[in-house]
């Protein structure tokens, strides 16, 4: 009898046809020094990454690595507790690479996300010390076909609040179901597209 269960190469039980989405929430906060600026540090700025309801996901994320640009003293920031986050200052923006490693019972490969630090908003846009220029991706982690213990351990686990963010008045808030409804409605398209191609190739066999 079929219960839905598959054990893969590594011999590890996993849930047939079944997915697992985390989304989560990349993003920098930058603040202008004003008249404390300088021409080697003009802002003060955080690298962060959250769960997009604001939720503690320490029990799927076990530490997440900001790599900063080559020129900062210990460029390789590794945070093993939650808030996910690195504050430095500076004077140019560049892109932070932030790796996502999870738990080891997952058995799931780590997971890069490329996020450009931004500190301005526009040229037409002046500098100001009243609030920061904040920069945010939404993006879903797909677990697809995870394995059957990690996904019942995390599924019964009992939501709780985040510890907040140095900028977490700024942040976003995220429509969990809004987002998940567009990411499906972009899967249609995408698969609709690949019924097309293959629909033009076969008629020209």
């Amino acid at each position: 009898m079929d219960d839905g269960t598959f054990i893969d190469e590594h011999g590890d039980r996993r849930l047939r046809d079944t997915e697992f989405i985390l989304p989560v929430v990349v993003g920098t906060c930058a603040w202008w020094m004003g008249k404390k600026a300088s021409d080697t540090v003009t802002h003060r700025w955080t690298v962060y990454l959250k769960s997009a309801n604001n939720e503690d996901i320490s029990h799927i994320v076990q530490k997440v690595t900001f790599e900063l640009h080559h020129t900062f003293n210990n460029p390789h920031r590794v945070v093993l507790q939650p808030p996910y986050e690195v504050t430095e200052q500076g004077w140019g923006e560049f892109d932070i690479n932030v790796t996502l490693s999870f738990t080891p019972d997952s058995r799931e490969k780590d997971v890069s996300i490329l996020h450009r630090l931004k500190l301005y908003e526009n040229e037409s846009t002046p500098n100001t010390t009243k609030k920061p220029v904040m920069s945010e991706v939404y993006e879903e982690l797909v677990f697809s076909e995870p394995v059957e213990a990690f996904f019942r351990r995390v599924t019964s686990t009992m939501p709780r609040p985040a510890p907040e963010l140095s900028c977490q008045p700024y942040t976003s808030q995220y429509d969990e179901r809004e987002e998940l409804d567009k990411l499906k409605e972009c899967r249609a398209r995408v698969a609709a597209m690949v019924s097309d191609v293959r629909k033009d190739f076969e008629g020209v066999r």
